[in-house]
């Protein structure tokens, strides 16, 4: 255990993760759609090995976003920025068609420590659960719950261990 709480101090010495939550354009359930719930991870997966940061944790909700990043060379600004225009013009260009898919601002949290890390997984992973929309938070589709919980494989490509 004392190991662990050392890579969590080399972690949270460097820079620190952030906490965004971004909102569709007039909250519209714009994630409602596995289509566009399977694209911006698509997009998001990409620009991880692109822009070379980790990701810590996710929910996809119908109408926002919850992730949580830890920028290595690249500004957080710029990840955000990337990450929500590229997906608008890959929806539009398969879409055929011009839409605003973002509000036009975000929250952003800078987490300090391990155990603030932990609290907002936890937070986020039950966001569905808080909305409604599951029953067990092992149901939901879109969120870095059983990957982090259960151990499952899926979104490997995606999320990172916090030991990494």
């Amino acid at each position: 255990m004392e190991q662990k709480t050392n890579l969590h101090c080399e972690l949270f010495s460097r820079t620190h993760p952030y906490y965004l939550t971004i909102f569709t354009y007039g909250k519209q359930p714009h994630f409602g759609e596995r289509f566009n719930c399977e694209l911006l991870l698509n997009v998001i997966t990409y620009n991880k090995y692109s822009l070379d940061y980790k990701v810590f944790g996710f929910v996809i909700m119908p109408d926002h976003l919850h992730i949580i990043y830890y920028p290595g060379k690249v500004p957080i600004y710029e990840i955000i920025l990337k990450n929500s225009a590229n997906y608008t013009r890959y929806y539009q260009k398969v879409r055929g068609q011009a839409f605003q898919v973002w509000a036009d601002d975000y929250y952003l949290y800078e987490v300090k420590d391990y155990q603030t890390l932990e609290k907002i997984q936890k937070h986020i992973h039950s966001n569905p659960q808080r909305n409604c929309l599951v029953a067990n938070l092992a149901d939901y589709k879109y969120s870095s719950y059983g990957y982090y919980k259960d151990g499952k494989d899926e979104f490997t490509l995606l999320l990172d261990k916090v030991e990494d």
